[in-house]
């Protein structure tokens, strides 16, 4: 019997959700900043920013390839962040998490935009990442255990990284208890369930209709997460169901 996955629960954990592009682009790396910022910074004018990689020289940046996907500029709108590179846009609800739909309506709108800027030549990359936070020492809570010698192993700073391979997405797993997260407002401690669903080869058909695509890589993330959790703890989050 398939597991029923809540479509809301609360409280919820989430303390950001992100989704990431990567692409490949024929404009030059410092022209793509303004093609952007002409067409959002009327939709983002909270705050624009330089990220710390512009310190590095441009140099250094063009040649190693690890500065190859990393954004350069942050907008941010409340709670509602976007980042750009020369390869690669970052959506990201911080805190204060909108829920899929509204998430996913600002990504999708900003997405055809992007489109209609043909600064794109083509995707390589689409990943969804969801960091979740508890109180709690999470392992105490979750359908995984660690053993030692024939012995559950309890410690009181347990991370465990793994990544998960199904027919379309590649998952990078992470879930550590007595963990310390800077948010906007605070250092929180606790314990965090990490997740990050992705696809990654040449040409990805994310336009002209990315819905089914990042659907399923959201539904993939979402299914692991739950699939984490044990009954009593989903039953505690007051779990809102679809209608059958």
């Amino acid at each position: 019997m398939t597991k029923k996955i809540p479509i809301k629960i609360d409280p919820c954990p989430i303390i950001e959700a992100a989704v990431d592009l990567r692409f490949d682009s024929a404009m030059p790396a410092d022209a793509i900043f303004g093609i952007i910022y002409k067409s959002f910074r009327d939709e983002f004018h909270d705050k624009v920013e330089k990220l710390p990689i512009l310190q590095i020289p441009e140099a250094i940046r063009s040649q190693d390839p690890n500065f190859r996907f990393q954004p350069y500029y942050r907008f941010q709108n409340e709670n509602y962040l976007l980042q750009i590179g020369p390869r690669v846009i970052n959506f990201i609800n911080q805190e204060n998490y909108l829920g899929w739909d509204a998430f996913y309506s600002r990504i999708k709108d900003a997405l055809l935009k992007v489109q209609g800027l043909e600064l794109v030549t083509q995707v390589n990359r689409l990943g969804i990442r969801y960091i979740n936070m508890f109180p709690f020492d999470i392992y105490d809570r979750i359908n995984l255990e660690i053993f030692m010698s024939g012995t559950r192993l309890r410690a009181n700073q347990t991370t465990v990284r793994t990544t998960i391979q199904t027919s379309n997405f590649t998952t990078n797993l992470q879930i550590a208890n007595n963990a310390q997260i800077a948010t906007t407002t605070a250092l929180k401690t606790g314990s965090v369930i990490d997740i990050d669903t992705y696809i990654e080869h040449d040409n990805l058909p994310i336009f002209p209709n990315p819905d089914e695509i990042i659907g399923n890589a959201h539904n993939e993330e979402k299914r692991l997460f739950f699939d984490l959790l044990k009954d009593d703890l989903i039953a505690e989050m007051n779990p809102v169901y679809a209608a059958e």
